[in-house]
């Protein structure tokens, strides 16, 4: 389990609940943004990640973002959340 930044993913949960139309209480670390939220990374990635951006006040490129997020056979909220705390913290 990757550990979060509490803040980071609060607010990350209120951008995806404006996204998908999902349920606050659905969104929890573990939901996996595909089967779960319903995002389709192939289709949503670049909406998303402006999204993030504009958020966060932070430069995520596409090309990463999938690259860390299907790395994994099922790409979380926190594994997202990691990678935007990364770059919003460490540059």
């Amino acid at each position: 389990m990757v550990k979060i930044d509490e803040t980071v993913f609060h607010r990350l949960r209120a951008l995806l609940h404006e996204l998908t139309g999902n349920d606050m209480e659905e969104i929890v670390p573990e939901s996996d943004l595909e089967e779960d939220l319903g995002l389709n990374l192939d289709v949503d990635l670049s909406r998303l990640v402006e999204a993030v951006n504009r958020e966060f006040e932070i430069h995520l490129s596409e090309k990463t973002v999938y690259q860390e997020l299907t790395e994994e056979a099922h790409p979380s909220v926190a594994e997202l959340a990691k990678l935007i705390y990364d770059e919003y913290e460490l540059g």
